[in-house]
This record gives structure tokens, sequence and C-alpha cells, in this order.
């Protein structure tokens, strides 16, 4: 699966345990850099803390369907599937938004999720992430506030309807 771009190709495969520390870094990284027009620095720290839990990590890459977006080399983003239906999470390369890289991760995810017979596709997402997933038509259930490391954080309960 490739999605090209003028600069650069995207391939898609799945993710591995050895790539828990290119995906922590870049978790880190882009929630820091891209979440901080929406949270707090307090907020950012507990959701994205600088000490990395790589074996975390491994258990999240091993107990889902964990999907990596690779580009020369590098991985540029990572989505996963959690049980059937359920989009843990999303992210992109800080510098490389707006490229499809995350709307073909969903692709990938909402192929799987289909493939598994779910009728529906949701997720928690932040602020900054809302308007991206209703572009790929999800819908807001409900917004919400959760407790996560000590932060109230405010983000969005949605789903996409699959069938």
């Amino acid at each position: 699966m490739r999605a090209r771009d003028t600069r650069f190709v995207i391939e898609l495969r799945r993710g591995r345990p050895d790539d828990a520390l290119t995906i922590a870094r870049l978790f880190r990284d882009t929630v820091h850099a891209v979440n901080r027009q929406d949270y707090s620095e307090a907020h950012l720290d507990a959701w994205a803390p600088y000490q990395v839990d790589l074996e975390h990590w491994r258990v999240v890459i091993d107990a889902s369907y964990f999907m990596v977006a690779v580009s020369g080399g590098m991985v540029v983003g990572f989505a996963n599937l959690d049980g059937d239906d359920y989009v843990d999470q999303l992210f992109v390369h800080k510098d490389l938004l707006r490229k499809r890289i995350a709307t073909r991760l969903m692709e990938e995810i909402e192929r799987e999720a289909k493939r598994r017979g779910a009728a529906r596709l949701w997720t928690q997402s932040s602020i900054t992430a809302r308007k991206f997933f209703e572009r790929l038509g999800f819908a807001t259930l409900q917004a919400q506030r959760i407790t996560y490391n000590g932060q109230i954080f405010d983000n969005f309960s949605m789903e996409k309807r699959l069938r």
C-alpha cells in the first residue's frame, strides 16, 4: 500500500516491538508541538511525559492492530485499532502534517475494522484532532472531561458508522 505525495512515498506496515522507541519519541514530540494550541504545558507533560515507558509501547504494539507509516526508512506516523472498533491512537510526525499520512493510516484502520465485522469505529479525540475526524465522517457523540495522570482533559467521544 502506497500513497504518493509530491515529495515522498509512504508505505504502511504492521508495527513491531522494536519500533517502540521511535514511536514513543514521535508521539511525545508531536503532542508537545501540535497539541500546544489546545492544551496547557501541564496537560502536555501528563499526556506525553518525557520519561518514555518502552514496555507500555511494546504492549500496545503487540496487543492491537498497530500500523506505522514509513517514508525514506523513517517511521512518520502510526495508528492502532484496539479490539474491533476503537481507534486508540493516531499520530503523525509534527513536521509532516497535511500530507495525507493520517488519512492513509485511517483508511487502513477502517479496512481492518470492516474485515473484523465492526459496525462502527469510535475514538476519543483531542480538541486538536476533532476537525480531522469530522472530515473523515466521524460525528461527535459527546464532549467529555477525563482525568489522566492528574490532569483533567477536555476531549470528544466520536464515532463513524461503517454500515
